[in-house]
């Protein structure tokens, strides 16, 4: 370890002075150098760029050393045209990924027809930089049988995990599910607040999907898991659009092992796309809109039938192209996604009263200008505007804090029965609304410098964003009512009135990075990242800046190594470190607010209904933040190799080390008793540690098949998991080290996080029959998720352990997907395509969690007087816990993997 913290000063002291290569969020590049028959090099040969992703062409010159470049290219096909009077002239097709370099190198005078012979295919190998880097084209996708979502594209990745949860984005990439960053070409539609996935996408709309899996460059910022950017289509010369309908009756899904599955639903989803051009080679346009209609019916859970529930989402995108002259190009999108749902939120043991009407709103509004000076300098420009509104509103209205009674409890709040867990009453709220807005600018700007015997491509950049939340919770009844004190006393826990609170947030990013070419074999990529986070509250008219992480606080140091071991072949060894600061979270801004939105806890007496007290539950009280308060960051290191393996096979093998520390968390003052008084400050007993090794086999369609092979094996290890719950939580305010029962120092904290899988395999892959016929297959199996048997904490939660953390884990979960589609083709433009996919082909419903409660006494906040002061784990020990309800159904399975589902499709393009 003191090794590692050595190696990685010097590294950060290294990187400053050499400042990694940095592609543009949503686009690839082209380079190479041009020859003449004879071997030399061609100055001043002239190369002319078109393509349908490219209004107009481009144009360059190639330098004394023959070089050309073109940069900041849209994905997808383009021609390559290369003359020189007295040398010839030649033809190339290229295909140009995201965050990938088609290095093309062009010889005149051969005699290529204009069909184009030769073409250059993105390399199997981009030999330029260490991010590990994965791109799936939207060919690919569309024979893959997957949810035709941005979420659902998550499977494609090696190593991660699916956990089928229902928020978009809640998958781990070697962190917490919320430390992933999501993009929409090239801009963050991550939830400001909780880092999950803030809007969806049609499936039309999507014209490649790229991963970053590691050694992420400073230009895509500090997130600790992984990066996803969807790049989104463009019109073209030619009037393009499509038709699609899906289908997904209840009467094609198997019988589900869980009454209240979503898999009682039926879903129509009919999308359209429409693009072309309005002034042609100078502006064209694209637009898309699908509408989402599904009912749940015949639903049936632990206490009886319950009534239907509908969702209508609607969806709309819109999105301008225009290069007025060679030189500029701009892109303007706007997108528009409300969704409503009736009768939501109704779990297996929840009555029918709980239950709420939802409405919801997710606006992204982005816009993109480039501007290149000559084939070595260009200036790039990006906006985005996210809003995201959404609002809970209880169907069963309580009043507020009624008069208690003990006979009726069903009345008095969102009550839940001490032996069966079963929840009655109605919604806790009656009103949860939260509005989320992120403004994001950003403008980077690049160069190619020749110095001696290296070339330098070096970039730089700012980026300024501002986020808001607007939070508003109107209590029903009394919140949430529990039986406690071993049934002597009734706790309630509601929001009294208040006024809604409004949090905010700024960051300020510099990076300057430069990619090193010394020689023919060896790349160095070398960057740093600088923020400043502010972190504020609205109160009337002045905004009150609470907590502050400086550029000095967040240095963010990257540097990698690229080695081509056996030249000219195409290969590379890696090496790469990184140092990540977790603050892209503003959940901060709302936890450790001075006037935050505040709970209140009632005790009533079991036998009377008196009140006893009514008092603000000191977890959600105004905090006091340490001085010296430190950002959370994570270290990263990471080594791989990769390589061509002929006949279209590639080969990527890596292994990746994570550290984070410094995790910040509100805590008890003084761990002397009770919590009380509350403080923000470091925890230095945290730890999480990830360890990965992946390798991933592709081979490109070539034959008229293709397949990817990825395992991974991983360990993910600490006392400090904040993927304790279903859904977000808040990263710096987590019910984690509040109490008795959740010290991350209590025995059996430490060991294999809830997002632990050891071993991640996935096969997927496409087979073309005929032209017109294809099939699609999907394989992933992975291990089940660890558990522990657990009692009930100070705060009356299943958190507090009696075994090691992960002592046992689900089932290993198998699943396989699987496509046909048929082709009709009419004329030479209208293609009809007719799909099924089947979804869990063999119906294995494995149980994904269970029942971990061991006891179902209720919790106490008595202690048998062994607690030390100091010692927060032996509170823990100290507090009286009873066991006199075993909980029968310890272990067994309370959720499933959906069960066989059959989509049918019929699409039309022309």
């Amino acid at each position: 370890m003191v090794i590692k913290r050595w190696l990685a000063s010097v590294l950060a002291v290294l990187s400053c002075l050499a400042p990694a290569i940095v592609w543009a969020a949503d686009t690839g590049s082209i380079s190479g150098v041009v020859f003449d028959q004879g071997g030399q090099l061609v100055e001043g040969a002239t190369v002319r760029l078109t393509g349908d992703p490219l209004p107009g062409e481009r144009v360059a010159t190639t330098d004394s050393n023959g070089a050309y470049r073109f940069p900041l290219l849209l994905p997808g096909a383009y021609i390559l045209e290369v003359t020189k009077q007295g040398s010839g002239s030649a033809k190339r097709a290229v295909t140009v990924q995201v965050d990938v370099d088609a290095q093309t190198d062009v010889v005149l005078g051969l005699n290529l027809n204009e069909t184009i012979e030769v073409s250059a295919a993105a390399p199997v190998v981009d030999l330029k930089t260490t991010e590990v880097n994965f791109n799936y084209d939207a060919q690919l996708i569309k024979e893959l049988p997957l949810q035709r979502t941005y979420a659902g594209l998550f499977q494609l990745i090696p190593g991660v995990a699916e956990n089928n949860n229902a928020t978009p984005g809640m998958v781990s990439g070697g962190a917490t599910r919320q430390d992933n960053t999501y993009l929409i070409d090239g801009v963050n539609i991550t939830n400001p607040g909780f880092g999950y996935l803030s809007t969806e996408v049609n499936e039309f709309d999507i014209a490649e999907f790229n991963v970053k899996r590691g050694a992420i460059s400073a230009e895509f910022g500090r997130s600790s898991g992984f990066v996803t950017n969807a790049v989104t289509r463009s019109g073209t010369n030619q009037l393009k659009g499509g038709f699609r309908f899906e289908a997904i009756p209840k009467s094609l899904i198997a019988e589900a092992e869980t009454p209240l599955a979503l898999e009682n639903t039926d879903r129509w989803i009919p999308a359209y796309a429409l693009g072309g051009p309005i002034m042609k080679n100078k502006l064209f346009f694209y637009t898309s809109g699908q509408l989402i209609k599904s009912t749940t019916s015949e639903r049936v859970n632990n206490l009886g039938p319950v009534p239907d529930s509908e969702t209508t989402t609607t969806e709309f995108f819109g999105k301008l192209t225009f290069a007025p002259v060679q030189s500029q190009f701009f892109n303007v999108g706007y997108r528009v996604r409300p969704s409503e749902t009736a009768f939501g939120s109704v779990g297996i043991n929840d009555s029918p009263e709980v239950a709420t009407d939802n409405e919801g709103t997710n606006r992204v509004a982005t816009a993109n200008w480039n501007m290149f000076f000559s084939q070595r300098n260009y200036v790039e420009a990006k906006y985005l505007r996210l809003d995201e509104e959404g609002e809970q509103v209880a169907r069963t209205d309580l009043g507020y804090r009624p008069t208690f009674d003990i006979n009726n409890l069903r009345q008095m709040g969102y009550f839940v029965d001490p032996v069966t867990g079963y929840r009655y009453g109605g919604a806790p709220l009656l009103l949860n609304r939260q509005n989320y807005v992120r403004n994001e600018f950003r403008l980077n700007t690049g160069t190619l410098v020749n110095l001696g015997k290296t070339s330098h491509d070096i970039r730089g950049g700012f980026m300024y964003e501002d986020t808001e939340e607007d939070l508003t919770r109107n209590a029903n009844g009394w919140g949430t009512i529990t039986l406690v004190e071993a049934g002597r006393r009734y706790q309630g826990s509601y929001y009294p009135t208040q006024n809604p609170q409004l949090s905010k947030s700024r960051t300020y990013s510099f990076f300057v990075q430069d990619n090193i070419q010394i020689g023919s074999r060896l790349v160095v990529n070398a960057g740093m990242l600088f923020n400043k986070d502010e972190f504020a509250q609205q109160i009337g008219d002045a905004r009150n800046t609470f907590l502050t992480f400086d550029y000095g606080d967040q240095l963010q140091p990257r540097l990698g190594v690229n080695y081509n071991i056996r030249k000219g072949k195409g290969d590379k060894v890696y090496a790469n470190y990184g140092r990540y600061y977790g603050s892209d979270q503003k959940s901060s801004a709302r936890a450790h607010a001075p006037l935050r939105l505040v709970q209140n806890t009632p005790f009533f007496d079991a036998v009377t209904g008196a009140l006893i007290s009514d008092t603000t539950s000191s977890n959600t009280t105004n905090r006091v933040i340490r001085p010296g308060l430190q950002p959370t960051y994570t270290d990263e290191w990471l080594i791989g190799y990769a390589t061509p393996l002929g006949g279209n096979w590639g080969l990527d093998a890596f292994y990746m080390d994570r550290t984070a520390k410094d995790f910040i968390e509100d805590q008890p003052s003084t761990n002397l008793g009770p919590p009380e008084n509350f403080v923000v400050d470091n925890l230095q007993n945290a730890r999480r540690d990830y360890r990965a090794f992946t390798v991933e086999l592709n081979r490109r369609m070539a034959d008229r098949w293709s397949t990817t092979v990825s395992y991974a094996w991983s360990e993910l290890k600490g006392n400090y998991d904040l993927d304790y719950a279903a859904g977000a939580v808040f990263n710096t305010s987590s019910i984690l080290q509040d109490g008795p029962g959740v010290y991350i120092e209590d025995d059996f904290r430490y060991g294999k996080l809830g997002e632990d899988r050891p071993h991640v395999l996935k096969v997927f892959g496409t087979y073309m029959i005929t032209d017109n016929f294809s099939l699609g297959g999907y394989v992933r199996a992975q291990s089940g998720t660890p558990w522990e048997r657990r009692v009930q904490d100070w705060y009356s939660g299943y958190r507090l352990l009696i075994e090691p953390l992960g002592t046992n884990r689900n089932d290993f979960w198998t699943n396989v997907d699987f496509l046909a589609a048929y082709n009709l083709r009419f004329g030479s433009r209208v293609v009809t395509r007719l799909e099924a996919r089947v979804l869990n082909l063999f119906n294995q419903q494995t149980a994904l969690s269970r029942d971990n409660r061991a006891f179902l006494d209720p919790r106490t906040r008595q202690f048998n007087g062994t607690q030390v002061a100091g010692d927060p784990a032996s509170y823990t020990r100290a507090l009286i816990i009873n066991t006199n309800q075993p909980n029968a159904a310890l272990g067994q399975p309370t959720s499933y993997a959906p069960p066989r589902r059959l989509l049918l499709t019929a699409r039309i393009d022309f």
